[in-house]
């Protein structure tokens, strides 16, 4: 998904994802769509430390225990 696409996307417009960056937006949308961290590193250009590392700050930041629960969140 490119960046234009994920800005046109409704979610993007909810509270919750405000406080994100665009880096962890990014990365919130590839684990949206089922991708692993191996699979979002790989698709980013990221080393997979980088994305586990956005992936837990993301959840933090929203408040949700899991990727499961993320992605309820997010579609």
């Amino acid at each position: 998904m490119s960046w234009r696409e994920f800005c046109a996307w409704p979610a993007v417009q909810t509270p919750a994802l405000a406080r994100l960056s665009p880096a962890e937006r990014v990365v919130a949308m590839q684990v949206a769509q089922g991708l692993s961290n191996r699979e979002i590193a790989m698709a980013l250009g990221k080393s997979e430390f980088t994305v586990k590392h956005q992936v837990s700050a993301i959840l933090q930041k929203l408040g949700v225990p899991s990727r499961g629960r993320l992605i309820f969140l997010l579609r």
